[in-house]
């Protein structure tokens, strides 16, 4: 058969091979960016690509209607991404909130709703850094910039085309070539955050793209001219003369070809040793080094999008981009793009860097993208376009309401509150406000840290002194049943504004006392726990037992609430727990409290020991869960100490139960802080507020976290 007679092939499996190469490299970098640290230029091979694709999209249409021109790219390019894309959001907000640590649910609830909306590619902050992010892999998300930046592209690629045609031959290269020029050069000016972001600064890959489909489309033009077949009117001499040439042609033919497949060996080994390359680019360590770094990187991509729309050019067959293992890639790629990084994140967020368990994810990664493409990619791209329009609505408000829906559900929760409990008389002590991010909840914390338990939106104003060389202070309100009192340490400086709020409408007075660092019912005797608690600071405390004994007996309250932080009630037994009447603290206890009790008319309310703050840990709550680094389960057991509590737990409980029976009462902030999924204390909220300062007392958002304990006891008096 000769060249004339030879079907022309329609469809090019090499396309495919080089979408394959792609999602190799890319694989390559996030599972192994130590061994293919130059992997993300698999990326840039998608745009030129994509590129390709769009023209020859718009080529097929081009005589149609302008508005038609339009619907016909849209609905073709939506009906290929959207349905897949959509569904991917869905699953992974489904894992997000049923196997990832809660810790990453926050920040990527804000991600998933911009990879929704195709905004990925709008960094959070300023000085948001993609490669960092993928170092944290706690954005489950971050891999969608690219989807973001090709679907913003689509917006103004059919009007780019439609101006482009309007130019012939090289008139319409010179117009393409200006266009990659400029976004070229606002890609290689522009800061490191916008090149890499904006499509603006992308459309040079894009457009790459496209020349090399005019190109590849006027090669197919003149070789099929070349090869077409005379009329069979002609004579025999001029028969031989045609044989002649096409025997030539065929020559002619083989010689290219074999050209054309050296050059494309040539240009894929070289893309292949520039994604092994062992080079790390540091662009932080020095200027030099960063502006190095950045022409590296230019470089970089200026080679892979040129030469990937070389290998497009040179269309012949090889048995790299052409064989059944990288064309089957290229059919997987896009499932498998959209579906590796999560399992990636998930993988590195539990198990590290464990090189065998990464191999392992990257296998599921693939298994599932084989899946995901033969049972819903092949049926989907098969239905109608009403069905599809259905389906992408579906998917899309599905996605609104699931990744939305603690807002809903809190709302709803608001809502239902508002209208079952009297609306509040005062502002929340926090000033807490809807949608706050981990930014606000950096900035609070650390106001709260700083003001610690004296913050102006702790102090009750209004307070009389009632004896000079006393630190009694007496709150007359407007109340006419009982009298309250509020003793202890400096937690009740912590705590009185919240108890005043809740009892003040019942009480005629609300009085109170503190001693910095001391208790009313012991005073600490010795360092606690091998030295890790000096008591020494509190030398004075037991000279201070009977100024609590005084001010209960001059006050003659109603109510009283003891409260502190444990430091005497939780120092190590004498003998053991089962010996507490041979323990000095515990008989110093009850000493107290025979003191105390007769002279408090009806009941004693006293805040039970819970686990101590680590003060240091603190201030790094909100950094930390923006840095990802560790899980909330990590951040919670780093702020607190979850043993010696149990001693004072155990001592109030005796006291209790021997000494004070129905008079006493204690006030347990275990169960409050207590978080049954994590088996474990949580000092903060999910959106990294904390509940406690670096001095140790409550936080304003601690305070309202308790108010409903003590918004429950005020109602009982």
């Amino acid at each position: 058969m000769t060249a004339a007679s030879k079907p022309t092939k329609t469809k090019r499996n090499d396309l495919q091979g080089i979408r394959g190469f792609a999602i190799l490299s890319v694989l390559g970098f996030h599972f192994y960016p130590n061994l293919f640290p130059n992997g993300y230029l698999g990326v840039d091979q998608f745009f030129v690509l994509s590129g390709f694709l769009m023209c020859m999209l718009l080529t097929k249409s081009q005589k149609l209607p302008i508005f038609q021109i339009f619907s016909e790219f849209y609905i073709r390019r939506f009906k290929r991404i959207l349905p897949l894309y959509f569904l991917f959001i869905l699953c992974t907000m489904f894992a997000l909130y049923t196997v990832f640590p809660d810790t990453a649910i926050f920040q990527n609830q804000a991600s998933a709703g911009k990879a929704l909306l195709f905004v990925s590619n709008r960094p959070h902050t300023g000085d948001e850094d993609y490669f960092e992010k993928l170092s944290i892999a706690m954005d489950l998300f971050t891999h969608t910039w690219s989807l973001s930046v090709e679907i913003q592209f689509y917006i103004f690629v059919p009007l780019i085309f439609l101006i482009g045609v309007q130019f012939k031959g090289s008139m319409r290269y010179g117009y393409y070539t200006t266009l990659v020029t400029l976004s070229f050069i606002l890609y290689l000016f522009s800061p490191p955050t916008v090149s890499f972001n904006s499509v603006f600064a992308r459309i040079w890959q894009f457009l790459i793209g496209m020349m090399t489909y005019f190109i590849s489309r006027s090669r197919f033009v003149q070789h099929e001219k070349s090869i077409r077949r005379p009329d069979e009117s002609e004579k025999s001499a001029e028969d031989k003369v045609r044989l002649m040439e096409e025997n030539q042609d065929l020559t002619n033919e083989t010689v290219d070809k074999t050209a054309n497949l050296v050059t494309k060996f040539i240009i894929l080994a070289l893309m292949i040793s520039v994604v092994l390359l062992p080079k790390e680019l540091d662009p932080v360590s020095a200027r030099f080094e960063f502006i190095a770094s950045i022409y590296i990187i230019t470089l970089s991509r200026a080679f892979f999008t040129f030469f990937t729309g070389v290998l497009i050019v040179l269309s012949v067959e090889d048995v790299i981009l052409n064989s059944r293992v990288m064309i089957y890639l290229g059919d997987i790629s896009y499932s498998l793009y959209l579906i590796h990084w999560p399992v990636y994140a998930y993988v590195k967020l539990i198990y590290k860097s464990n090189f065998w368990i990464l191999t392992g994810a990257l296998l599921v990664s693939i298994l599932l993208a084989v899946v995901v493409y033969e049972f819903f990619e092949k049926w989907y791209l098969k239905q109608s376009n009403a069905v599809i329009t259905v389906l992408i609505l579906v998917l899309f408000l599905s996605n609104v309401f699931y990744i939305n829906k603690d807002t809903i559900q809190k709302s709803m929760e608001k809502k239902e509150e508002i209208a079952l409990t009297p609306k509040r008389k005062y502002p929340r002590l926090d000033e807490m406000r809807d949608n706050m991010t981990l930014d606000d909840a950096e900035r609070m914390n650390a106001y709260w840290n700083k003001h610690d338990h004296m913050g102006p939106e702790l102090q009750e104003p209004n307070g009389v002194r009632r004896h000079p060389d006393h630190k009694w202070f007496d709150f007359q309100e407007n109340g006419i049943e009982f009298k309250i009192l509020l003793t202890g340490s400096s937690y009740v400086k912590n705590h009185h504004k919240l108890i005043i709020q809740e009892c003040k409408h019942r009480a005629t007075s609300i009085s109170i006392d503190e001693v910095t660092g001391c208790e009313p019912l012991a005073a600490p005797h010795k360092k606690i726990d091998n030295g890790k608690f000096d008591a020494s600071w509190a030398a004075g405390c037991p000279a201070q037992l009977p100024e609590f004994v005084d001010f209960v007996n001059t006050t003659q309250p109603d109510y009283a609430f003891i409260l502190t932080r444990w430091f005497a009630v939780g120092e190590p037994y004498d003998t053991n727990e089962n010996d507490l009447e041979h323990d000095s603290i515990y008989i110093e206890m009850k000493s107290q409290l025979r003191k105390i009790l007769p002279n408090i008319k009806r009941k004693l309310f006293i805040l039970d020991s819970f686990p101590r703050t680590n003060v240091d840990n603190i201030k790094n709550i909100a950094r930390q869960m923006k840095e990802g680094k560790k899980t909330m389960e990590e951040i919670n057991k780093s702020l607190y100490n979850p043993t010696s509590f149990e001693r004072g737990r155990r001592r109030h409980a005796e006291l209790v139960k021997k000494e004070c029976g129905s008079k006493c009462e204690l006030i347990d902030y275990v169960d409050a802080f207590w978080n049954k999924t994590m088996n474990a204390f949580q000092y903060f909220d999910n959106q990294g507020f904390s509940y406690f300062t670096s001095g140790s007392h409550l936080s304003a958002h601690g305070l309202e976290h308790v108010r409903p304990i003590y918004k429950k006891i005020c109602e009982s008096l």
